[in-house]
């Protein structure tokens, strides 16, 4: 039975090879590392494990890397995308050069590449161990939001909106992104869709924002095309999904996925449990190939060093019966302290204030000494005018006098 705990204000995902280990991004920029425990009558520890501080900016997204333990990829408002050893507390990749804001990304299947999209309109690959771009090319062509997703095979999905804003779903390969393999229209909705993939089925959950289904789409053998298969659908619009691992799904009733739906209307989050109907009760081999098992393929320092490694894969039903991933997580080394941080931000945020107060009162000084100038000058320049006027006219006057002077004595 699954324990949920809550961390207030902030968005997670869940590492991959640690159950109790979660990665949360918030508005202020920092991402931080929770440890939650799943044992009964225990309360949760609210204070973060590590804190992960580099984004100058809000956090737009945050994402495993689906090999190498504890490396977590993020991108900003701050127009980066970066990678973190989450035990040192140490960002050491950063993949820079977009237009606008960043609004998704993804790993392909080895790790070592990501794909992004941008408000920009343009779909980026980059290194992940250099964070050079290796590839620039047209995306969607609307600026609302598009996402991505890197198959398997090391083809790109994408779902995002056309130029009159319908929504529709994309599939490229890299190797010529100038030419789309296919494109299928959707609907003219106007919430953003989240794509969601299953590599071992080589399936595609499409979800939107405000939408009340889910769609199901595979990606063919070939890899060239994109079917649609089925969807879920129900009278509540959903917020938001969250995915669960393909270890807790129940076979028995053949499962192959189960989303947890956030209904902002109820205040509560829904279970969708995803089946395939077959009357035998038979362990279907066919929807549950072997899949990603409970031990990463690499350190945090081994992909640093520049090794790359598919995930290792495990048989379901070893996967099924194991208790739990749950290793503890201890950080090597501590990030930046976040109360000190907050302090730190507080402190400069109103150093900002006084230095924009200050530079507003400079600003209104300056003017009022440039008007003091001007009417100095006016004063200065009609002085001067008056003392050239008072010259003239006692000129005039001793002129007068002697003149008079000068007839008195005549006389």
């Amino acid at each position: 039975k699954a324990v949920v705990s809550t961390q207030s204000g902030h968005y997670g995902r869940g590492n991959p090879y640690n159950d109790n280990l979660i990665a949360s991004a918030c508005d202020d920029g920092l991402i931080r590392l929770f440890n939650i425990t799943d044992e009964r009558g225990v309360e949760p520890n609210h204070a973060p494990v590590q804190t992960l501080q580099g984004h100058g900016k809000r956090v737009g997204g945050i994402l495993w890397h689906p090999s190498a333990e504890n490396v977590l990829g993020s991108f900003s408002y701050d127009s980066t995308v970066r990678l973190w050893n989450a035990e040192k507390g140490q960002d050491f990749v950063t993949c820079q050069g977009f237009t606008n804001q960043i609004t998704d990304m993804s790993f392909n299947y080895d790790g070592s590449q990501i794909v992004t999209t941008c408000k920009d309109k343009k779909i980026r690959i980059f290194d992940s161990h250099t964070g050079e771009s290796a590839l620039e090319a047209p995306g969607h062509d609307n600026m609302k939001v598009s996402r991505c997703v890197f198959l398997k095979d090391g083809k790109i999905f994408t779902a995002g909106f056309k130029t009159m804003s319908q929504r529709c779903c994309r599939l490229y390969d890299p190797r010529n992104m100038l030419k789309m393999l296919t494109e299928l229209d959707l609907d003219s909705s106007t919430g953003s869709l989240f794509p969601y993939y299953d590599p071992d089925l080589n399936l595609i959950y499409l979800a939107g924002k405000g939408d009340s289904n889910i769609r199901f789409f595979e990606i063919s053998s070939e890899g060239d095309q994109v079917h649609f298969l089925n969807q879920y659908s129900s009278g509540e619009a959903q917020r938001g999904l969250g995915q669960m691992p393909k270890r807790g799904l129940d076979s028995s009733i053949n499962e192959i996925a189960r989303f947890y739906k956030l209904n902002v209307a109820k205040k509560l989050v829904s279970v969708v449990p995803l089946k395939v109907p077959r009357q035998s009760k038979a362990f279907a081999d066919d929807l549950y190939p072997n899949t990603v098992g409970l031990n990463a393929a690499m350190t945090a320092d081994e992909f640093a060093e520049g090794k790359n490694s598919e995930p290792l894969l495990a048989p379901f039903l070893e996967l099924q019966q194991a208790t739990s991933t749950s290793k503890g997580f201890t950080a090597t080394e501590k990030g930046d302290n976040s109360e000190e941080v907050a302090a730190l931000r507080k402190e400069v945020a109103d150093l900002k204030k006084t230095v924009t107060e200050r530079d507003a009162t400079i600003s209104s000084l300056k003017a009022d000494i440039s008007q003091l100038q001007g009417k100095v000058e006016t004063l200065e320049s009609e002085n001067g005018r008056l003392t050239a006027a008072a010259a003239e006219t006692n000129g005039e006057d001793e002129i007068a006098e002697l003149q008079k002077n000068g007839v008195d004595q005549a006389e």
